[in-house]
């Protein structure tokens, strides 16, 4: 397995996995990097990144993940890396490149798109949908049938109300409740949209 990525988001990747031994290669832009828990770093990213091991994109930042993806991962396989403590009903669809942290839960019927990160102890309750490329933060929850656009964040310990459609590229701050629906580059804090697009 090759990993993207050696910084924060990276160590969490990294930790989750009982066996590292299957880490082939980590790459990343950042030069001054050497060293992830003590397994080697390559810098910077190759122009033509190898294609006979899977992939997992260790970045929290939702457009450099999307990015890699398109410019230079088109041809890739990816792989998901699931903590064992994370409880995921069998009706999941799950897509590629995930990463699902410790304690996250995923209900019923929910579709999970690609590269999407479900950080540590998030909840996704019954019948969501995920896009590619979201980041749904520590401790988040998503009640019943809320539809999450892609590349949008959704911040630590924020609650996203039943029946919900937030949009594609938003940015839900930490803490927020969000109670109507959000349409593409919208920016909610707390209980309110700050900016629409």
């Amino acid at each position: 397995m090759y990993i993207i990525g050696a910084s924060g988001h990276a160590k969490s990747v990294i930790d989750l996995m009982e066996d590292k031994s299957v880490i082939k290669a980590i790459f990343d832009d950042n030069i001054h990097l050497i060293r992830v828990l003590g397994l080697p770093v390559t810098t910077p990213i190759p122009p033509n990144l190898p294609l006979d091991q899977s992939y997992i994109i260790a970045i929290g930042n939702n457009r450099i993940r999307f990015s890699l993806v398109d410019q230079k991962l088109q041809s890739a396989r990816f792989t998901n890396i699931i903590h064992p403590t994370a409880i995921i009903s069998k009706t999941v669809n799950l897509g590629v490149g995930l990463v699902i942290m410790e304690g996250a839960i995923i209900k019923v019927d929910t579709k999970i798109g690609n590269h999407v990160i479900v950080n540590t102890a998030a909840i996704i309750d019954h019948d969501c949908k995920l896009a590619d490329y979201v980041h749904i933060a520590p401790s988040a929850t998503l009640c019943g049938g809320v539809e999450v656009g892609e590349g949008t964040l959704v911040g630590a310990k924020s609650i996203i109300l039943p029946n919900i459609t937030i949009g594609r590229w938003c940015t839900i701050a930490a803490g927020s409740t969000v109670h109507k629906n959000l349409s593409d580059g919208s920016v909610w804090i707390g209980n309110a949209l700050k900016k629409q697009v």
